[in-house]
């Protein structure tokens, strides 16, 4: 696996097929594709938030595993002050491969206020479609750059994406559930004939966004996140058998 200097994944292939679009420059500034964390929140949020998607995908790191990072907020928006541990670890088997991402965040201020979310650009291919809690979603019906807000029934529950090329599944675990967790994926692409973001949101009860609002933590207290990101070949060649002659 390949990293930038602030943890963002580059590229994850299935076969040499790329099952997450490669990160890649957009045109007028910014970028597109790969995975990377929200931290502390996804999305826009009112003060003390500041910066989308947090400052854990701006803040340079040891590429070596696992990551480390402190984020500590300002004093125009004192959101509070953790440490994040991020570990990535693949297993590649035949035709399938597993993507397993686990992260700590934990509070060095008295409180944190934490919505965090993952944020992987799927490759897609035509006719390719979304599960989540029993809704499907046609990739080619999504607004144009306008995320749709997807909450999941229970925490563990699996979302699942479907191309011509390869399936993938995706799994969250969150612990402890010391008080109420809700999850959301949010379902976004500016580009649907290339890729689909699917990104889970995690925080206390959906909000009238349809999103999870922000947890609070403690000093020293800590949440733990798994996202599983499994890719399965759905293009497996056939071998016939030689013809009698």
């Amino acid at each position: 696996m390949q990293f930038t200097d602030t943890g963002t994944l580059i590229r994850w292939q299935l076969d040499d097929i790329d099952v997450v679009a490669p990160l890649h420059d957009k045109p007028g500034g910014g970028s597109r594709g790969g995975v990377y964390l929200c931290i502390p929140n996804f999305e826009d949020l009112s003060p003390p938030f500041s910066i989308k998607h947090g400052e854990y995908r701006t803040t340079v790191c040891d590429v070596k595993l696992p990551h480390q990072k402190n984020l500590a907020a300002s004093n125009e928006n004192d959101w509070g002050n953790i440490e994040v541990v991020t570990d990535w670890e693949e297993t590649d088997e035949q035709h399938n491969k597993t993507l397993k991402v686990t992260t700590t965040i934990r509070a060095l201020s008295e409180t944190a206020l934490v919505r965090p979310g993952f944020h992987p650009y799927f490759s897609i291919t035509p006719n390719s479609f979304v599960d989540i809690a029993g809704t499907r979603i046609d990739v080619t019906t999504l607004p144009h750059d306008s995320m749709r807000a997807y909450p999941a029934v229970t925490p563990s529950d699996p979302v699942k994406l479907n191309t011509e090329e390869f399936a993938v599944s995706m799994a969250c675990e969150i612990s402890p559930l010391s008080q109420p967790i809700a999850l959301a994926f949010g379902v976004w692409s500016d580009k649907k004939a290339e890729y689909v973001c699917i990104e889970p949101i995690i925080g206390k009860q959906l909000g009238a966004d349809g999103l999870p609002t922000p947890l609070e933590l403690t000093q020293s207290e800590e949440l733990l996140m798994v996202f599983t990101i499994r890719a399965e070949s759905t293009k497996i060649a056939v071998t016939l058998p030689n013809a009698k002659r």
